[in-house]
């Protein structure tokens, strides 16, 4: 009962101050509020139970790996609105770099593509688990149904309907952090916490954790914010956002360290942390499965937008906005059918992670090319090794129970 009030009352106090008026009119935590949402919307469900299987009581340390490389990978896209932006802008880029910021675009916009279909994937997963179903090709049905929806919608009405709901995802996990403080500290009490048995991680669950590195993506959307915000505000609240969702993911990883000791359901690992989270609080079952539920559609959305806008702009609008959406259900659908849901969070990481490696390859060149970039050559060498880790998950990376 008490942890019941707990998370209600975190959850109710937390987003109640994301939605009062000096919160919202704040501009750096609008810049900020964008990219934090996005690194902690979709992946944060399904992180949990794939960390358990993979790496049991080292889980706190991988994502703690994972957070960092995230930011290693950041500090590139930060060198990026800090100096590639206004000399691409001026027309005095360097044909190099700026060769390789065009075929990144190309490659985010095909990360577009995956991560529509990884969000929408989940989202039927999670939709079934809301009514004790596990089927994976019911799964992919709802699914298509929402990528047909996408696109029909998409290209004959557009999606300006829709609203963010970034107060109330973080409101409930806010709530869920709560829970989990309350339930460990119950146990440490009793003296009855300890760590899950495991054993040492091997080389198949470290490229297991590789393969993972989708679950920290969303930064990078700071990077195209130039409409809005300036570039010193977009560079600051990126790190703001990456602190406080690392912050979190190791945070949130660290307290479920004890829940892993009970066992994860036979199907549907996915979704587990529907299962794992009654042993914390009664209530949280119901209410992760409405963050679940809005993570993932409206990630799929937003992403969904991001991508038809960038391929409208990559091919100087012979591709439209509404085909954009076509495509981008077309891709998705195809995914969906030959893949399950780990595989496609691996696709998304690696797709992802060729994205990051072009960016930081970006950056190195620029720093190597441009005689007014202080300190180039270390940030040379740097962003060249950033660019060489992401790499490392585009050859290694692999899905869970692959």
């Amino acid at each position: 009962m008490i942890a019941n009030i707990i998370v209600i009352t975190a959850t109710l106090v937390l987003t109640l101050l994301l939605f009062s008026k000096p919160v919202e009119k704040s501009s750096w935590w609008a810049a900020t509020v964008i990219p934090l949402a996005s690194i902690i919307g979709s992946g944060f469900l399904v992180v949990a139970p794939i960390l358990q299987m993979s790496m049991g009581r080292y889980a706190a340390f991988a994502i703690a790996g994972l957070v960092t490389l995230a930011y290693l990978i950041g500090a590139a896209i930060r060198f990026n609105i800090r100096w590639v932006e206004p000399k691409l802008a001026a027309g005095t880029l360097h044909p190099a770099p700026r060769s390789l910021e065009i075929l990144s675009q190309w490659a985010l916009s095909f990360a577009y593509v995956v991560s529509v279909t990884y969000y929408l994937a989940l989202f039927g997963d999670f939709l079934l688990r809301g009514v004790n179903v596990v089927n994976p090709t019911l799964s992919h049905i709802i699914t298509t149904a929402v990528l047909i929806f996408i696109a029909v919608y998409g290209r004959h009405r557009g999606f300006n309907f829709l609203g963010r709901f970034e107060a109330l995802k973080l409101g409930i996990i806010g709530g869920l952090l709560a829970g989990l403080v309350w339930g460990n500290w119950k146990v440490w009490e009793a003296r009855i916490w300890h760590l899950p048995a495991s054993g040492n991680p091997t080389l198949h669950d470290w490229r297991i954790l590789l393969g993972m590195l989708i679950v920290v993506q969303g930064f990078e959307t700071s990077r195209y914010l130039g409409d809005k915000f300036p570039p010193k505000l977009r560079i600051r609240t990126m790190r703001y956002a990456q602190w406080i969702s690392g912050g979190i993911y190791v945070v949130y990883i660290a307290l479920m360290l004890y829940y892993f000791n009970y066992p994860l359901p036979p199907q549907g690992q996915d979704t587990a942390i529907i299962t794992l989270s009654k042993h914390v609080a009664l209530v949280l079952p119901v209410m992760l499965l409405v963050l679940a539920l809005i993570a993932q559609f409206d990630a799929a959305i937003a992403d969904a937008q991001g991508g038809s806008g960038l391929l409208e702009e990559l091919s100087r609008r012979r591709i439209t906005l509404a085909t954009g959406y076509l495509i981008i259900a077309a891709g998705g659908i195809l995914i969906v059918w030959s893949s399950n849901i780990f595989q496609i969070i691996t696709y998304a990481s690696q797709a992802f992670a060729v994205y990051y490696m072009l960016q930081s390859m970006v950056a190195a060149l620029t720093a190597a090319k441009h005689e007014d970039i202080p300190h180039r050559w270390s940030k040379f060498f740097g962003f060249a090794l950033v660019a060489a880790m992401a790499a490392t998950v585009v050859l290694f990376g692999i899905p869970a129970g692959g």
